[in-house]
């Protein structure tokens, strides 16, 4: 009986391993990349920008920005496209992050409260799955 027990659960064994494992990847991968963009706006002032041109595509194009800074100089930043959002339009503004010794240094303002909010939830997510795979696991049988 146990035999034919561990054969039912075996699929659902297995299933669980592999989801509590990429989402246990996909968590730390997360909350690594959570932790690069802090380090990466850490000591940098926040403005609102306006995107007054944007040229080439995402790969190797370029944008040029123009935001207040927080001693009122207006500053225009041109910069690679790449790290910047998709939706990022000629018109369109956006949050970024500047550096107030270099304001020509700027970067699109990563939210790292949402980045939180889906790391916790691939971080549940691996935890259930562990939970489920260590229940649906083979155990030895007490008659052998």
């Amino acid at each position: 009986m146990s035999r034919g027990r561990s054969r039912r659960y075996r699929p659902v064994h297995v299933a669980c391993v592999i989801i509590a494992s990429v989402t246990g990847l996909l968590s730390v991968v997360w909350i690594g990349g959570t932790i690069a963009a802090w380090a990466g706006q850490a000591g940098k002032a926040r403005a609102t920008a306006q995107i007054l041109e944007v040229g080439g595509n995402r790969s190797s194009g370029h944008l040029v920005v123009e935001f207040p800074t927080a001693d009122g100089r207006r500053v225009k930043a041109e910069e690679s496209r790449r790290d910047w959002p998709g939706s990022a339009g000629q018109g369109t503004q956006v949050e970024v992050a500047y550096d107030p010794e270099n304001p020509a240094d700027v970067q699109p303002f990563q939210d790292l409260g949402k980045a939180l909010a889906a790391w916790a939830v691939f971080t549940l997510a691996a935890v259930a799955s562990g939970a489920g795979a260590y229940r649906t696991r083979a155990r030895p049988s007490a008659a052998a």
